[in-house]
């Protein structure tokens, strides 16, 4: 009897240590990875791009002429400002190219993957051509309506991601803005209408891209106060402050008596307004145009932003108004590409949680900074 129970329940005590084994679980699918080598430039050529802006685009054209003994100071920050957008050209379009093959193999819908990859290289070309000789009106704004569409194509597919949506909110509100800066320049290469008519069709195409900008500036603004999970903070207040006084000092530099100052703000706001001019009163344009790179500094000074979608924000607000500007043509590219390719890399999403939960004057304990989600 013995024998035989031990013959029985001899199979069961061997089986009895392997029945807790089974298959090992399957991975999930590895996604392809997003290189975080690629993303890390953004947020420094963003900033490179916003002092780029100011020098070649804003101040540095305004020197000329300023005052009685600038003429050779003058020359230099122009000089400047020149050898600065040339320096910006270069990176940009390295930087599209990366870009624009890191999203082939991230995972990215096909349409997006292949409009990346042609918005990016027909825009390098073209920016390129423009730096050694003069390009064809129509190629610009050839150039702006492709790149205007990418950003269109970029927001509808990264509207999914909840961390990046106002991100991608901004960048559909600024390439429709752009698409109606193209349509504006396409109305004014017509022929056979009056010009009367032309340029008051194209100044009202001009307002509504002017009206999609500020609502696009306005969510720049929600986003960066919301790190602080307040409706203010100090970078945005710092920066309203800032074109506030630079609109003030620019409507006085119109007079004869003007000073140094208000006159050289003046011709900046004039560089930086969009053309044709909308129907809109100077003080909205030119606040617009002064508020857009100092909402971007506050959104590059913000340490709990994304550091990829930060540079995005602050390089739309660099092309605001301008695709058929080769070098904002650019910067709109290289936001599109940097929104797409950040909404996939939650480690950035993680890093940057981190960054808000080490900040303790956010709130007490942990429980507030972990609701601070990167946008």
């Amino acid at each position: 009897m013995s024998t035989e129970g031990e013959s029985t329940e001899a199979p069961e005590a061997s089986e009895a240590p392997e029945a807790p084994r089974s298959a090992p679980p399957a991975r999930p699918a590895e996604k392809p990875p997003t290189s975080l080598g690629v993303l890390g430039f953004v947020r420094p050529l963003a900033a490179f791009g916003v002092l780029a802006m100011l020098l070649g685009r804003a101040f540095g054209p305004s020197v000329r002429g300023l005052a009685v003994g600038l003429g050779r100071t003058g020359d230099y920050l122009e000089l400047a400002g020149a050898a600065m957008s040339q320096f910006f050209l270069i990176l940009a379009s390295v930087g599209a190219m990366a870009l624009g093959l890191s999203a082939l193999r991230a995972g990215l819908p096909a349409v997006v993957r292949f409009g990346a990859v042609f918005a990016s290289g027909l825009v390098v070309l073209v920016s390129l051509s423009a730096s050694a000789s003069r390009v064809p009106e129509a190629s610009l704004v050839l150039v702006g309506g492709v790149a205007c569409a990418l950003a269109l194509l970029a927001a509808w597919d990264t509207m999914r991601t909840p961390f990046a949506r106002a991100t991608a909110v901004m960048l559909g509100l600024l390439g429709l803005g752009g698409l109606s800066r193209v349509v504006s320049a396409l109305i004014m290469m017509r022929d056979g209408v009056a010009p009367e008519a032309l340029a008051r069709i194209a100044r009202g195409v001009s307002t509504v891209g002017l009206v999609l900008d500020g609502a696009a500036m306005a969510v720049a603004v929600g986003v960066v106060a919301s790190r602080g999970k307040k409706l203010t903070s100090p970078a945005t207040l710092a920066a309203l402050a800032v074109a506030l006084f630079a609109t003030r000092q620019a409507l006085a530099g119109t007079s004869d008596e003007a000073a140094a100052v208000s006159v050289l703000l003046a011709r900046a706001a004039k560089n930086l307004v969009l053309r044709p001019e909308p129907f809109a009163s100077p003080v909205v344009a030119t606040f617009v145009a002064f508020a857009a790179p100092a909402i971007a500094v506050a959104a590059l000074s913000t340490r709990t932003l994304t550091p990829a979608l930060s540079g995005a924000i602050a390089l739309l607000l660099v092309a605001r108004g301008a695709p058929d500007v080769p070098l904002c043509a650019l910067a709109l590219v290289l936001a599109s590409l940097a929104t797409v390719l950040a909404s996939r890399d939650h480690r950035g999403l993680w890093a940057a949680i981190s960054r808000a939960e080490s900040t303790s004057d956010e709130g007490p304990g942990t429980g507030e900074a972990k609701g601070a989600r990167p946008g």
